[in-house]
């Protein structure tokens, strides 16, 4: 990790503690609409338990912003009577 760190470039690189940046990945691969297993697979989290904790708002925006998709294509293919 210290490798990773130091080809950063950046002045604080060095600071940043690994767990920061795991939570940060995984805040910012749901905000890109990754799913569940997605996250998982990059941050190497074995279950959902961190990741609602690390992700639970913008997990839980994007869930929101899926169902109401799914919603509204039920309704646009609903038979009209």
């Amino acid at each position: 990790m210290r490798k990773v760190k130091g080809s950063m470039g950046h002045p604080d690189a060095m600071k940043y503690v690994t767990h920061g940046l795991r939570k940060n990945a995984t805040i910012e691969l749901y905000e890109a609409g990754c799913s569940d297993e997605m996250v998982k697979a990059v941050t190497g989290h074995s279950g959902v338990e961190m990741l609602k904790k690390y992700g639970g708002r913008v997990r839980q925006i994007e869930l929101a912003k899926q169902a109401q998709v799914a919603r509204n294509l039920f309704e646009q293919n609903k038979t009209r009577t």
